[in-house]
């Protein structure tokens, strides 16, 4: 019998966490699965429940809650060996939505119950890892802003989305990879491992995230009528075949500023210094999809 630990984020998805807890003690496989459940108090807790959970020899986490939950859980199971799953309840969800894991609380735990897994490639950047999508520039400073909402959602993404297009300024970046070197003042640029943000914007339709391969896309400066169309594209799927998009492929990336570094991990902010060295880890982490 296997043991999982389930581990909630309680600011994640409007308290639907309680729902979530009178479905796992209904449908979870109990001739299967030996099965606990630990509720974050703060930001902190997340990685030190999982580091208790391989002391306790725990063989399957599952996070619920959104993208940033994964990525603290993921982020201490790479090459351990350790399964980990999603019940989504975040705001954007992407790794989950591309892993073909939606919101449906049910099928969520039916995933669980069969324990299938393939295994995903991880990012490292300065020794900080993601999973889904990392990003510097105009999302890296909405999801500053994003971080700081007592109130989360797609709706006040949008909304913030907008209200900060007109603070922003682009800086200028070294972009070093594939024995080339640019010098480049984007809107955005993205390291991808998988192929969206969440809620079905996609960055990256070409992205598969095993293939030991990072996509690095690019968004040149663009004007809110612009963002408007690229708005469109990302929805549904077609943002590779705008003009002010490029992407390239590789395994590893140098990126240097004048500036420290904002960016984005998993949606979640981070501030690095003025060089990062960005590389793959190939498929290591077992995830139940």
């Amino acid at each position: 019998m296997e043991k999982i630990c389930f581990i909630i984020n309680p600011k994640a998805g409007r308290q639907r966490y309680t729902e979530v807890i009178k479905k796992i003690k209904e449908k979870l496989d109990l001739k299967k699965y030996k099965y606990e459940i630990k509720l974050s108090q703060n930001k902190y807790d997340i990685p030190k429940i999982t580091r208790r959970g391989l002391k306790n020899k725990v063989d399957f986490f599952v996070a619920i809650g959104g993208d940033g939950t994964v990525n603290e859980i993921c982020r201490e199971l790479i090459n351990s060996n350790k399964k980990i799953g999603v019940i989504p309840i975040g705001s954007g969800n992407g790794l989950a939505f591309n892993l073909g894991i939606n919101k449906n609380i049910d099928k969520s735990i039916h995933i669980i119950n069969t324990g299938a897994y393939k295994k995903i490639d991880s990012i490292s950047i300065n020794n900080k890892n993601f999973f889904n999508v990392a990003g510097i520039g105009y999302d890296s400073l909405v999801a500053k802003h994003f971080k700081n909402e007592k109130k989360r959602g797609l709706l006040k993404y949008i909304f913030l989305s907008i209200f900060l297009l007109k603070k922003y300024k682009p800086e200028e970046y070294v972009l070093i990879f594939n024995n080339s070197k640019f010098n480049i003042n984007p809107f955005i640029i993205a390291i991808c491992n998988s192929k969206q943000y969440g809620n079905n914007f996609h960055i990256c339709p070409e992205a598969i995230i095993n293939d030991g391969k990072i996509n690095i896309c690019l968004i040149r400066k663009c004007s809110f009528l612009d963002l408007i169309g690229l708005t469109w594209n990302f929805y549904f799927g077609k943002i590779h075949k705008s003009k002010l998009y490029k992407s390239y492929i590789t395994e590893k990336i140098i990126i240097k500023s004048q500036k420290n570094i904002l960016m984005h991990l998993d949606g979640e902010s981070v501030e690095f210094e003025k060089k990062i060295k960005i590389h793959i880890i190939p498929k290591s982490i077992k995830f139940v999809c």
